[in-house]
């Protein structure tokens, strides 16, 4: 929706909310008119006139609830709007028809006549001039039947008041257009400061999305991991639940960017950065690129047996990448090892202690061969230390307690 689309709903928004005025108006003008004009000899038109004034009054209330209702169902309609807009049609010539009773009025009728047509048009300006469609509807037809009127009546003084009151529609909807673009440029200044207040936080969130974001794999960088890590040890300590470490690393991966390039080395680590993506996406797991080709996942509340799964998916969907590497000694292709830590009750709270701990599982994951993991598990301060058996068929190795 453009901004002036925006503008207009807004302003019939406005309308809207303010139309229950116009109608109060009414009703109480028509009754000081029709007590003005009982002593007439017309007084069965007057009490006609009323009668339909105040039906006006009753279907205008109902056309105004049913849209109100639209628009808040189904929002801002222009066709729909305008269509409601000259509804205070009806309003108008009921009042205009009531501008007609002065050609036989007594002076003090004619008075209270003129008054009330002009009060109705100075108060429809400054609530049905926020949509000015509905104004123009409402005024015209309200305020020229009385300057006719007073025209053919004849007479010095009704010549003037005919003028008068000419003058004063004129008047009436130069005030009504100003007010209209004043709404204007009152909702569009805030529209613009709505826009600009959106796209600054749209920059902002960016902004943080790239400070926290590698720029390569699209996965977290080191800054959020050990921002998240941090908070996962504080929340560690306050409800003692599972906490895993895992620090992956890609086997001889100097070698292979020095044997296919480093354009090759990133696509690499890409496709292993969307396995972790796919691998780790509950809302408080988190992947990281560690530094180079290693990459850090946090897994809270996941213990070691989870955490030893998800090693083993990983292993598996990287070697099934195939990428091929003819000068590592491991395979033929791309591998990763990988350490494991898992706190469960332990009174580490420092994020490098554990990542220590992670790095140490990690190095031995290397010395015994590669394309495996070696997990450890962290109990009341003790380092379960490991004691692989190595599985060659499953290029793994697991830390029992």
């Amino acid at each position: 929706m453009s901004q002036n689309v925006h503008v207009e709903a807004a302003l019939f928004r406005h309308l809207l909310d303010h139309s229950v005025i116009p109608l109060i108006g009414s009703a109480i003008g028509g009754s000081l008119v029709g007590l003005a004009h009982m002593d007439s000899p017309y007084q069965q038109q007057v009490l006609v006139w009323l009668f339909v004034l105040y039906a006006t009054i009753v279907i205008r209330a109902l056309l105004t609830k049913r849209c109100r209702s639209r628009f808040k169902e189904m929002g801002y309609s222009r066709p729909e709007a305008i269509r409601y807009a000259l509804t205070t049609g009806l309003s108008g010539f009921s009042w205009g028809m009531g501008g007609l009773f002065v050609l036989d009025a007594s002076p003090l009728a004619m008075v209270v006549t003129i008054t009330a047509i002009q009060a109705m048009i100075m108060g429809g300006a400054l609530t049905l001039g926020a949509y000015l469609p509905s104004f123009y509807a409402f005024s015209l037809p309200a305020i020229l039947p009385l300057v006719v009127a007073l025209g053919l009546k004849g007479g010095g003084t009704n010549i003037v008041l005919a003028l008068y009151s000419a003058i004063f529609l004129v008047l009436m909807l130069d005030i009504a257009k100003r007010l209209n673009h004043s709404l204007r440029d009152v909702w569009k200044l805030t529209f613009e400061k709505e826009y600009l207040l959106s796209e600054l936080t749209k920059a902002n969130d960016h902004q943080k999305a790239l400070a926290n974001t590698d720029g390569l794999t699209g996965i977290a960088n080191r800054r959020r991991f050990d921002d998240v890590l941090a908070q996962e040890l504080a929340r560690f300590s306050r409800t003692n639940s599972p906490l895993s470490l895992l620090i992956l690393d890609v086997d001889h991966f100097k070698t292979f960017n020095d044997a296919y390039g480093h354009v090759a080395g990133d696509e690499c680590l890409k496709q292993i950065a969307e396995i972790l993506k796919k691998q780790f996406n509950r809302a408080s797991d988190m992947a990281a690129r560690y530094g180079g080709e290693e990459f850090a996942i946090i897994m809270p509340d996941t213990d070691e047996r989870g955490a030893i799964q998800k090693a083993e998916v990983i292993r598996s969907e990287v070697a099934k990448l195939n990428i091929q590497h003819g000068h590592s000694p491991t395979a033929g292709y791309i591998t990763v090892s990988m350490g494991i830590v898992t706190l469960y009750n332990s009174d580490i709270r420092e994020a490098n202690d554990l990542i220590a701990m992670a790095d140490e599982c990690l190095y031995q994951a290397k010395a015994d061969g590669r394309n495996r993991f070696v997990s450890t598990r962290l109990k009341h301060d003790v380092l379960q230390r490991p004691s692989c058996e190595d599985n060659q068929e499953e290029a793994y190795c697991d830390v029992g307690p």
